[in-house]
């Protein structure tokens, strides 16, 4: 419905407004008023199906029509400042907004001139920037536009999947899909953990990741429980158990260091297996951006959840051990 707003309806000429009853043709998607389709009884573009004909919202629509972003693709509310799906200011019709934009969205004399590239290249200078392989082996800087493919994958469409912080991730994305490299520091995964996935909307690698460390600290688990006799101590190796959950800890911190390496390329790789989904079921135009904001983007829900999570089962375990939680926290004996 919003990409509507302020178009006019091909039969009676009247502007879309939120609310309206709507319906579009199933050959082109031109939208009509439900009363107008059915006095019309056919799609005014009928003769133009068979030439591919396809509707498309006007350009340089009115203050009523939906704002679309240069960035993602993304349809907005009329009048919408920035862009809901990525944050990019929409019109930047003020010197912040326009520095405030990602560089390759920006007009040549809004984008700062780059230096020529080791190799003799001059770049445009419209586009963002990003870094690729020399000949030689080396890393220059390079720029890439909205329509440069990183896997084969434009990167606009990149852009509408993300959403925000997308200047970041396509720039992460470029280099590694240029150098062949798969490992870069991520931040986020080292002070969220599985909660980074489950906010990318990354289900299977953050339940994996999950299950890999509750798996590794069930040894040290079992070892405060017999500590603190939740546990029969009989039948037990003591000495065993603490070495494997030395063994764990380390493994456990071996496996936090790789998926804080390697958390980037996971997500470009689940990303560019959801956009390929998209890509075989929704057409190229307004529609498949859209859809790819709808399938990407984040999830606040999800970690928040797992934190949830996290919280009631260390509160569970802490009443299970009881007295001797002042042992671990205090070094008192209860």
């Amino acid at each position: 419905m919003m990409r509507f707003t302020g178009e006019p309806c091909p039969v009676c000429s009247e502007k879309f407004k939120e609310g309206d009853d709507i319906v579009v043709c199933p050959e082109c998607g031109t939208p009509y008023h439900r009363a107008c389709w059915a006095k019309a009884g056919a799609c005014v573009h009928a003769a133009e199906h068979a030439a591919g004909f396809e509707w498309q919202p006007r350009a340089g629509a009115g203050a009523g029509a939906a704002c679309v972003c240069p960035n993602c693709g993304a349809h907005n509310e009329p009048g919408a400042a920035y862009c809901s799906h990525c944050g990019v200011p929409l019109g930047r019709d003020t010197a912040a907004d326009r520095q405030n934009a990602p560089i390759y969205t920006r007009t040549p004399t809004e984008a700062p001139q780059p230096r020529a590239s080791r190799a003799g290249a001059q770049p445009d200078g419209v586009r963002m920037a990003a870094y690729t392989a020399g000949e030689d082996g080396g890393i220059y800087r390079r720029e890439v536009g909205p329509d440069d493919a990183i896997d084969g994958i434009k990167a606009r469409d990149w852009a509408s999947f993300v959403g925000r912080s997308s200047p970041y991730y396509l720039m992460q994305f470029f280099r590694m899909s240029a150098t062949k490299r798969k490992t870069g520091v991520s931040f986020s995964v080292l002070l969220f953990g599985p909660g980074y996935f489950f906010y990318r909307k990354m289900w299977r690698e953050g339940l994996l990741y999950a299950a890999a460390l509750l798996l590794l600290g069930l040894p040290g688990t079992l070892l405060m429980l017999l500590d603190a006799g939740v546990l029969p101590a009989a039948g037990w190796n003591i000495g065993f158990l603490a070495m494997l959950a030395q063994v764990c800890a380390i493994a456990s911190w071996a496996v936090t260091v790789a998926m804080c390496l390697l958390g980037v390329y996971l997500y470009k790789k689940s990303a560019a297996k959801r956009i390929r989904e998209v890509y075989d079921r929704v057409p190229d135009g307004p529609d498949r951006a859209d859809a790819l904001a709808l399938c990407g983007g984040t999830s606040l829900l999800a970690p928040a959840l797992y934190m949830l999570a996290l919280f009631l089962g260390s509160m569970a375990f802490a009443a299970l051990l009881g007295p001797y939680v002042q042992t671990l926290l205090y070094g008192v004996t209860p």
